[in-house]
């Protein structure tokens, strides 16, 4: 991120992407794997070869990973709840990156106004 040094201008940065961590919609830290799978009824094509294709939505709780099976209507708005985790994510990195150069740039400022006493 290329920004202007000055603590005035990081600050006014800073602020304007604290207003966007405001979440608006369920947020999701897992993924979404497409499956096939073979679903045991004798007679059905699945046995021949040709798979069921199914979503699973991967997770990590207590330090396993589970999944589950997510419905087709349901996928697209599962995909859009882990989108919004990886935008707030992006999100917080640019804050964090702002919040160093505000430090960074205070100490300079002090620094400098020292050199001048």
């Amino acid at each position: 991120m290329r920004v202007r040094r000055h603590p005035g201008n990081i600050r006014r940065m800073l602020a304007s992407r604290l207003k966007k961590v405001a979440v608006t919609k369920p947020i999701l830290i897992a993924s979404l794997t497409e499956v096939e799978r073979v679903c045991g009824k004798p007679s059905c094509r699945c046995q021949r070869g040709f798979k069921h294709r199914v979503t699973q939505l991967t997770y990590r709780y207590q330090g396993k990973t589970h999944a589950m099976y997510v419905p087709v209507d349901f996928r697209e708005e599962v995909r859009s709840w882990i989108e919004e985790h990886h935008k707030l994510q992006r999100l917080l990195k640019e804050i964090s990156e702002l919040s160093l150069m505000l430090v960074r740039s205070h100490a300079q400022e002090r620094k400098r106004r020292r050199g001048r006493s």
